[in-house]
């Protein structure tokens, strides 16, 4: 008859192994849909030319329930601040590769670089704190 301790020592064990099986299942089936997302992605692009980027952060679900009759749905104001934000974030990021051409071409004519760098970093910088909001 095992004892107390032995069925620990198993049930650990086991636990281990599961860990790591679901581990590994969970990574190959992260890359599955990693993979699926980028072709998607691609053939948007290509065939329609709607370019999305890959969401950074899962949206929240919502929970399906019976549908509560309510009022018309008011129609949806577009967000200014989220507009303002966007054309904010395409200004600094068309700066930052306008900077960087010119950094490649300084570095080609043996110009030097050291002001052109330190602007990138600035325009780097705003780009950060523009998406942090």
């Amino acid at each position: 008859m095992p004892n107390t301790i032995e069925q620990y020592r198993q049930a650990k064990q086991d636990i281990l192994k599961l860990h790591s099986v679901a581990k590994k299942e969970l990574v190959a089936r992260f890359n599955e849909l990693a993979n699926e997302l980028l072709l998607i992605q691609q053939e948007l692009r290509e065939e329609f030319g709607v370019k999305l980027p890959i969401p950074t952060k899962p949206r929240p679900s919502r929970a399906k329930s019976t549908p509560v009759k309510s009022k018309a749905p008011e129609p949806k104001k577009p967000d200014q601040k989220s507009a303002a934000v966007s054309s904010e974030i395409n200004a600094l990021e068309k700066r930052l590769a306008l900077h960087k051409r010119k950094l490649e071409e300084a570095v080609k004519a043996g110009k030097p670089e050291k002001a052109i760098q330190d602007r990138i970093y600035e325009v780097e910088d705003e780009l950060r704190l523009a998406r942090e909001k």
